[in-house]
C-alpha cells in the first residue's frame, strides 16, 4: 500500500491483471478484501475507485488511533524490555535521519514500523493487533500529510519518554502528536475541497 493511485482512481480489474501478468480472478479478490478493508468503494454499474476519505472519516479514525496508540504507549512505559525500547530509539533516530534526505516511502515505512514498535511493546496481542489493522488506511492519511510537512523529532520524544519509564509525559507528546498531524490533515482536505476539480 504506497498509494501509487491516488484517491478517486479508477480501479480496472482487467487492466490491473493485465500490468501484474496474473488472470482477473486474483485482481478480482483483491479488490473485494480490498473493499472490506474500505481501502476500495465499489460503485454499482459505475466501477470501483481508490475510496477517498472524508473529513469525518479521517477524524473518527484520529479518534480511535489516538485511543490505541496513548494506551499503547502508556503499556509499553510499564513493560517494555530494554531491547524494546532500545529498538524503538533506532527506528525513532533513522526516521529523523531521513529528514532531507529521504523518500515520502521511507518516512512512511519507518512512520509505520515505529508506531507498530510500540504496540508490540506494550505486550497486549489485541491491541498490536487492533493497530495494525487500521495501518493501511492511517498510512493513506499519513501521506496526504508529509507531502507538506515531515518531523521526526516527535518520535525521538516519545521514545526518550518510553525510556525515561515517563508515562505522563510519553502519552502527552503522542496525543498532542496525533492531534497535530489531524490538525494539518484537516486543513490539507478543507484546503482540496475548495479547490476546483
Amino acid at each position: 500500500m504506497n498509494l501509487e493511485l491516488p484517491p478517486g482512481t479508477r480501479l480496472k480489474d482487467t487492466v490491473l491483471a493485465k500490468d501484474f501478468g496474473i488472470s482477473n480472478t486474483p485482481v478480482r479478490e483483491a479488490l473485494r478484501r480490498l473493499e472490506a478493508d474500505s481501502l476500495v468503494e465499489t460503485k454499482p454499474y459505475i466501477g470501483t475507485y481508490v475510496k477517498e476519505l472524508s473529513t469525518d472519516e479521517v477524524k473518527d479514525l484520529y479518534e480511535v488511533r489516538e485511543t490505541l496508540e496513548v494506551m499503547a504507549v502508556r503499556k509499553a512505559v510499564e513493560q517494555a524490555s530494554e531491547q524494546e525500547i532500545n529498538e524503538i530509539l533506532d527506528i525513532a533516530n533513522k526516521y529523523l535521519s531521513l529528514v532531507n534526505i529521504g523518500t515520502v516511502e521511507n518516512y512512511l515505512k519507518y512512520d509505520r514500523m515505529f508506531h507498530e514498535k510500540i504496540a508490540a511493546a506494550s505486550g497486549n496481542v489485541f491491541l498490536y493487533e487492533l493497530l495494525h489493522s487500521l495501518g493501511d488506511r492511517i498510512h493513506i492519511v499519513r501521506r496526504l500529510d508529509l507531502e507538506d510537512h515531515f518531523s521526526g523529532i516527535e518520535h525521538l520524544d516519545i521514545a526518550n519518554a518510553i525510556l525515561k519509564r515517563n508515562t505522563v509525559e510519553a502519552t502527552r507528546i503522542i496525543r498532542t502528536h496525533i492531534q497535530d498531524h489531524l490538525s494539518r490533515v484537516e486543513k490539507l482536505l478543507e484546503a482540496n475541497s475548495r479547490s476546483p476539480k
